[in-house]
């Protein structure tokens, strides 16, 4: 009998029980699987109490796939409370989907999911993840935008001046808030990506806080986005100090750059200053970008479409230049240069799969 063995990703016994949730809701275990799950229920108290909860979020997924999909009207609002179909507790049940990033711009992947392979629904954990941000209000985990870049394909930036003289560019369909206080000058990226040059001001560092990254200058020029879970940061001019929640991490000078992929890894290079933020002038310059990336950012100009790929496909990265005033021809573009084709399901989503 083949040794059972974790994915590498469940790394707690929350992890775990979302990994059994999906098992169990979709396969009969394996011999060696059986024995694993009967020792981990027995291995701690709780954790059966952690599975249930588990098999509520994965089953919660499935009631909101189902509701949504009989709107007719892709305009009409969720109401502001939800029938409690399976007896669950939707405020765990949210605090579950926050841990797995679903709440955060994450993935949306579910601990062993990758490895697991599900065979009989493999596009319905991301896909029911996505539809809950919309039925149980993912603005309201994050602050208000003071600042709206606007979704359409004829502005290809918008320019802010800010209250301290630094000047922000925003890449269509950005979303920013702002604190200014007596320490700090905080922006937070909701969604989207912005080029600043921040004004000097050595009493009060200016801090762009992108999911669990921040951003610190004092007097700079750089770029920094967060487009479908994954994060980025180029710099222009000067330096730029990036830090987790927990570490720092880098001293990015000019003609460098930093990206954590949604998965949560960080990677970092090199890019040519001049074609940092290059979407200011009309154009996306893209180099490696993932396609979740890509396609995140065609989303506001394309009617708010949400893409979302078929997990059963391997990792696709982009490189080419795109014309922002044309999205339709550049994700006709990106679907040819690649061999992949859509297909539209309810609540504006389109599935993006292999030919």
């Amino acid at each position: 009998m083949t040794e059972f063995r974790y994915p590498d990703d469940c790394q707690s016994n929350d992890d775990i029980a979302d990994y059994w949730a999906v098992r169990l809701d979709d396969v009969q275990l394996t011999a060696s699987e059986e024995i694993a799950f009967e020792r981990w229920q027995a291995s701690d108290p709780q954790n059966p109490a952690r599975l249930i909860r588990a098999r509520q979020t994965w089953q919660s997924m499935e009631v909101a796939a189902s509701e949504l999909s009989g709107m007719d009207d892709p305009a009409r609002k969720p109401p502001a409370s939800k029938p409690d179909h399976l007896g669950f507790d939707s405020e765990a049940v949210r605090r579950d989907l926050e841990r797995l990033g679903a709440l955060e711009g994450g993935n949306g992947r579910l601990p062993g999911m990758r490895s697991a392979k599900r065979r009989a629904r493999p596009m319905l954990a991301i896909f029911t993840i996505l539809l809950l941000l919309g039925l149980w209000g993912y603005s309201a985990f994050q602050p208000d935008a003071d600042l709206i870049a606007a979704g359409n394909p004829g502005i290809v930036s918008e320019v802010h001046e800010l209250s301290d003289g630094s000047r922000i560019w925003m890449e269509p369909g950005t979303r920013v808030a702002l604190a200014y206080g007596d320490q700090y000058r905080d922006l937070t990226v909701l969604e989207g990506g912005v080029f600043i040059e921040v004004a000097k001001d050595s009493t009060r560092p200016l801090r762009i806080h992108l999911n669990k990254l921040t951003a610190t200058a004092v007097g700079t020029a750089f770029s920094a986005s967060k487009w479908g879970g994954h994060v980025r940061v180029e710099v222009s001019e000067g330096t730029v100090d990036l830090e987790s929640r927990t570490a720092k991490l880098a001293r990015l000078a000019a003609g460098r750059a930093s990206w954590q992929d949604a998965d949560g890894d960080m990677h970092y290079g090199t890019v040519t200053q001049d074609r940092v933020a290059a979407w200011r002038d009309g154009r996306w310059v893209v180099n490696d970008m993932p396609i979740d990336e890509l396609l995140a950012r065609l989303s506001p100009l394309m009617d708010d479409l949400r893409f979302v790929r078929d997990p059963r496909m391997d990792d696709i990265t982009v490189s080419g230049s795109f014309d922002l005033t044309k999205p339709d021809g550049a994700y006709g573009a990106i679907l040819a240069a690649y061999g992949l084709t859509d297909r539209a399901v309810p609540g504006g989503f389109r599935i993006i799969s292999k030919k």
